[in-house]
């Protein structure tokens, strides 16, 4: 299998690679070279073989970056989302792992080359620096002036989005459980707590729950992309990531929301009760015919459990789609680690328990950055104040890093 290609461009030949991954583009990228190539800022490209020729034509257009290297240039050439797909052999990260034999590059190469570009052809940005980051956030912010950002980062790029409950169905089948027992174990002091109150505490002690973590912090984010090991839980580059979701503020809600009781309540209904809501929800939003699920066990049962909150709660005012959609939701600072993370929740509705399918789940608008050179991020970050002890603001990580500073 071919994997080495020569650029020919007005004479100079340059050898380099196509690298493909789903969630960052296709692109053509060259050895380091010292020739200056004669390139506009888009070019068509031909391949025969392995031989890879450029045009000028509309067709086939590559945006075209010139990196600067220690051992002369690079050259990114970017397809664009309208470009047809070669018949060439890509590299993926799964070739260029952390032991990649590769001879003309590595992944570390290819990550550094696309965090200089920074804002990619597909619209989602690479950054290896705060500065960089920083410019990402404010560049979305000019792009979605009137909307409220939240923040979500994880240590790696093809993270699940949806919460802990939802990553094992086991977890998910046995929600009413998990939620009983850890209440009985707490009674004192959660008997008197919402629903919503009762899953933050939970959430706050890594039990599995319908929320998913957020923040109104883009540098907390950041440092949550960043605070694993670079191959922790897997053996390829560390590539994290910070997801910026952008929300109408008419649609965020807060902890003594209607519509965040509703959806809460869900933690203690049965699992056969939860299927078929969904079931009957699904079939009356196709059927526009409410009557689908008024008169089943199941409705009737999550009525009864919203009245214990919610007693004044009017069904005539009801839409399923409330327990389908995720909402974002700010809580009160009833704990230091919210405080200290400005943390807030996005709060998830039904699933297809049956088939792990969440077909309305997906539905918060998002914009994604890759993170790259964690280490350094992490060392300027903590020049900002922005370090475990400060994340975490309990006794154990605050010894940690008051031992770590004596150590170096």
């Amino acid at each position: 299998m071919v994997n080495n290609y020569e650029l020919i461009h007005n004479n100079i030949v340059i050898n380099g690679a196509f690298f493909k991954d789903d969630c960052f583009g296709s692109f053509f990228i060259t050895t380091p070279t010292l020739d200056t190539l004669e390139i506009g800022k888009s070019i068509s490209l031909k391949v025969s073989g392995n031989i890879v020729t450029t045009y000028a034509k509309r067709e086939n257009t590559y945006d075209v970056y010139k990196i600067n290297r220690e051992k002369g240039f690079m050259y990114v050439f970017a397809k664009k989302a309208n470009v047809e797909d070669f018949e060439v052999n890509y590299l993926s990260f799964v070739d260029l792992s952390l032991y990649s034999n590769f001879e003309l590059f590595t992944g570390g190469d290819v990550l550094d080359s696309l965090a200089s570009i920074c804002k990619l052809p597909s619209g989602n940005y690479v950054v290896g620096s705060v500065q960089d980051y920083i410019s990402a956030i404010e560049d979305l912010k000019l792009k979605y002036p009137d909307k409220e950002e939240f923040y979500r980062g994880h240590y790696y790029y093809k993270y699940n989005f949806v919460p802990s409950l939802y990553r094992n169905m086991n977890y998910a089948k046995n929600e009413d459980y998990m939620y009983m027992d850890f209440k009985s174990q707490f009674y004192n002091e959660l008997n008197n707590k919402k629903y919503i109150e009762i899953l933050t505490t939970m959430q706050h002690y890594k039990m599995p729950t319908r929320l998913l973590d957020t923040t109104s912090n883009p540098l907390v984010a950041l440092f949550m992309a960043c605070e694993k090991p670079i191959n922790y839980k897997t053996n390829k580059y560390g590539i994290g990531e910070v997801i910026v979701m952008n929300e109408d503020r008419n649609q965020i809600k807060y902890s003594d929301s209607n519509s965040v009781t509703l959806l809460s309540s869900l933690a203690v209904i049965e699992t056969k009760y939860k299927q078929e809501l969904y079931e009957k929800f699904m079939l009356s939003i196709e059927k526009n015919d409410k009557s689908i699920y008024q008169n089943t066990n199941a409705y009737k049962r999550f009525v009864a459990e919203v009245k214990n909150e919610l007693p004044s709660f009017d069904e005539s005012f009801f839409s399923p789609k409330v327990l389908l959609k995720p909402i974002h939701v700010k809580v009160g600072m009833i704990n230091e680690r919210i405080l200290a993370q400005s943390g807030n929740f996005v709060l998830f509705g039904l699933c297809n328990y049956d088939t792990n399918e969440y077909e309305m789940l997906n539905t918060i608008a998002k914009e994604r950055i890759f993170i790259v050179h964690r280490d350094y991020i992490i060392k300027q970050l903590e020049l900002l104040n922005i370090h475990e002890g400060t994340m975490y603001p309990d006794k154990d990580h605050m010894s940690h890093v008051i031992v770590k500073g004596y150590n170096k």
